[in-house]
């Protein structure tokens, strides 16, 4: 596979090195001038007619941007600053264009779990609440106490912490309705890693998943949202796939 890296910093560093063996080449563009002797530099954003298909890590404004020329190229696509679905109009769009064109679309977990459950229960969910806790400096602020930042819905959460929020997206995602989940994002000097709980009611059962992530190079991100990507894309070349 010879796939397209959209974003090449930390996190693409991080899938690069679990893809090792599926991987024989790669292209790779990203706006801050990033270089990396493996693979081929793009000075400008195209789809090379031997690209396999496209990963993003870069962010929410890269998606909004590039994302007509990916699927027009029929290109599957890889997104993990989910972030970018939070905008109604762009998501409408994203998804209409979508419908003309054979690519496929891959949300990873990232980083959290459960959303097997989640998509297996999903029209009998009353509701989802999503707790996140991090340390200050990841959100660029130097509090002394545990501090509630914001409590309201995904959508205005990715909109006021566009850096942080991709996992309350992901969740909207997956349950196909943006109102109904609740985001509660903490600030908590007390914490060293990203913690986010996610709790759901349904009819079918209750729910409550802790995940507490270290962060990776970068503070507002944990190490297991690239690692999701990466077994996402593994799993599409398995034989054998296991859960949901």
């Amino acid at each position: 596979m010879k796939p397209l890296f959209l974003g090449f910093g930390n996190a693409a560093n991080v899938i690069l090195k679990e893809l090792e063996g599926y991987i024989q080449d790669f292209y790779y563009f990203d706006e801050k001038n990033i270089t990396n002797s493996k693979g081929k530099k793009l000075d400008r954003f195209f789809i090379p007619n031997d690209c396999s298909f496209v990963i993003e890590c870069a962010s929410v404004e890269a998606v909004k941007e590039y994302y007509r020329e990916i699927i027009i190229a029929n290109k599957d696509f890889y997104i993990l600053s989910t972030g970018a679905f939070a905008d109604e109009n762009f998501r409408n769009a994203f998804f209409r264009l979508l419908e003309n064109s054979t690519s496929k679309v891959y949300i990873p977990s990232g980083a959290i779990g459960g959303i097997d459950v989640i998509n297996a229960i999903k029209k009998y969910i009353e509701k989802v609440v999503l707790r996140t806790r991090k340390p200050p400096k990841a959100f660029s602020r130097d509090d002394k106490e545990k501090v509630l930042i914001f409590s309201g819905d995904s959508i205005e959460a990715i909109k006021k912490f566009p850096k942080n929020t991709n996992v309350s997206v992901t969740l909207a995602l997956s349950v196909g309705d943006f109102r109904k989940v609740h985001v509660e994002i903490y600030s908590d000097p007390n914490v060293k890693k990203n913690i986010h709980e996610v709790e759901v009611v349904s009819s079918v059962g209750n729910y409550k998943f802790i995940f507490s992530n270290n962060p990776s190079n970068n503070p507002k991100t944990s190490l297991l949202a690239p690692l999701s990507l990466a077994a996402l894309i593994k799993k599409n070349f398995e034989n054998v796939k296991i859960g949901g």
